[in-house]
């Protein structure tokens, strides 16, 4: 039990750090940091290893995490300047005219770009685009910044578990397909008939969340037609296309099945959440642009075309050269370029702007780079940490297995940030542990798989890489606060499904 209380002690000291003691991450993660470099020196310092080895180790890991977490920041740079050369021009303020062409009710305007557009841009790219692109977004539109985090983190829950072309559930899964238990195709199938009943009440939360209790008035018949149309359309693609375009599909479909049914069925929208439209300046511009709807949306319907195109015509092995994030980093930089142009912003204004985003993004990589190296240090396996706690999680539960694998996901994705190397990290451990309970393993994986999605929720990685593209660099706390109690609810919904599937509906599935 010691050895699980020092493995988990780093996460519990950022955790508190920032929700409890309210300090910024920035400050928080180089502590984080310290504390478990003096742990992997001393507590996880194995007897038959050198100081020099384990100095060794930390060095190499300190320098990936520099070297990932500038990835991390480019695209938060990337995102951050297209919404400041969108809110400069002026054009944001008809982007908000354009989806009030659409509603007026800016509760269904939160769900269609802070739930279907991330499910949209999850499977266009993954690698952290959707809260980087969706959460300034949706600043732009008015929305408060950190509602817009909260709302962004939450639209990405689900679909992570398939990401760009399917990698999460193809390459995630890649251990149980190699041994002859499971097919790329039955992964996919089983988790998503779990995250169909996460999609279905993630607009609820996301009203509740934005608005409180009194948003709910007058909107509930659209939050299930948008619940239950988008859990429909992620089984049907799960189940019967394949993982390569779940993500992808959901998105685009759940879009356009909400817009037909905002135009044929009108909302009875209370006066407090109308869209009354107002003014946005255009800073340095000298005057705010007239554009028109197609203009002024034209730089992000670049980017919304640009991420699928390059994912599924340039060779899988030419985008992962630099690491899989840089091509997404290149393509959103290159649009923000493309939008300038297409808005009409001066070089002198587009440098400018650049510049005053470079000042308030690049300070992030400080703690990027040490919460990365944290996340690095407890994987290696010389510490053997993330092991330990899953290990230990895994030991207690016995017959609750099932459950236990959905948090087992959770705290992979929490600790890693990434939905993929959760799953590639723990399907040999599921694999094992099911053959000595009787269980079976598709539907473990699956509880696995979709707890690795909702993990990213609550990982301080993206919510500080969010905080950074919207400018609340310092407030993590609040966003983790609100983020918790989502994923608290959706962790239990799917814990039960796990435990369900696996003991009483499809305890046979696919053997």
């Amino acid at each position: 039990m010691m050895d699980f209380v020092m493995a988990i002690s780093p996460l519990v000291l950022i955790l508190v750090g920032i929700i409890v003691l309210k300090m910024p991450a920035m400050k928080v993660a180089p502590l984080g940091l310290l504390y478990i470099i003096i742990l992997a020196l001393t507590y996880f310092s194995p007897a038959d290893v050198t100081f020099q080895d384990t100095v060794s180790m930390i060095d190499g890991l300190l320098w990936k995490g520099i070297k990932e977490g500038a990835k991390i920041v480019m695209l938060v740079f990337s995102s951050f300047l297209l919404l400041n050369l969108m809110q400069r021009s002026g054009a944001m303020k008809q982007v908000q005219n354009t989806l009030a062409d659409v509603t007026d009710d800016r509760r269904a305007q939160l769900i269609i770009v802070g739930l279907m557009v991330p499910i949209f841009l999850e499977g266009a790219a993954g690698a952290g685009s959707p809260a980087a692109i969706a959460a300034p977004f949706l600043v732009g539109l008015g929305f408060d910044p950190i509602v817009a985090i909260v709302i962004a983190l939450l639209g990405d829950a689900t679909p992570c578990s398939w990401g760009g072309a399917g990698l999460t559930t193809i390459t995630g899964g890649a251990y149980l397909v190699d041994q002859g238990i499971s097919s790329a195709a039955l992964n996919s199938a089983m988790v998503g008939r779990i995250h169909m009943f996460g999609v279905f009440i993630i607009p609820f939360l996301i009203v509740m969340i934005a608005f409180g209790k009194k948003g709910f008035q007058g909107i509930i018949p659209y939050l299930f037609f948008s619940g239950l149309s988008t859990g429909l359309i992620m089984f049907v693609l799960s189940n019967f296309v394949g993982p390569e375009i779940t993500s992808l599909g959901t998105g685009l479909l759940s879009i356009v099945y909400s817009v037909v049914y905002l135009k044929f069925v009108k909302i009875k929208t209370p006066e407090a959440y109308r869209y009354k439209g107002g003014s946005i300046s255009a800073e340095k511009e000298g005057q705010t642009r007239r554009y028109s709807s197609f203009h002024a949306l034209s730089p992000y319907l670049v980017l919304l075309i640009a991420l699928p195109v390059v994912r599924y015509t340039v060779p899988f092995t030419t985008l992962i050269t630099f690491g899989y994030i840089v091509w997404v980093d290149v393509v959103v930089f290159l649009c923000a370029c493309i939008g300038c142009v297409i808005l009409g912003v001066s070089m002198e204004g587009f440098f400018d702007t650049m510049k005053q985003t470079a000042v308030r993004v690049l300070p992030v990589l400080v703690t990027m780079g040490s919460l990365l190296t944290v996340s690095y240090v407890m994987q290696h396996s010389q510490t053997g940490m993330i092991q330990m706690i899953a290990s230990t999680i895994a030991d207690a539960a016995g017959q609750f297995y099932p459950a236990a694998a959905v948090a087992i996901g959770s705290a992979g994705s929490f600790i890693t940030g990434t939905g993929l190397g959760s799953n590639i990290m723990f399907a040999p451990m599921h694999l094992n542990a099911t053959s000595m309970l009787g269980l079976n393993p598709i539907t473990v994986f699956a509880g696995q798989n979709a707890g690795a999605s909702l993990g990213n929720l609550i990982c301080p990685n993206n919510v500080v890489a969010a905080c950074a593209t919207v400018g609340v660099i310092g407030r993590e706390g609040e966003v983790l606060k609100r983020t918790f109690a989502a994923f608290a609810v959706i962790l239990s919904v799917y814990m039960l499904l796990s435990m369900v599937y696996t003991h009483m509906l499809f305890p046979n599935f696919g053997l």
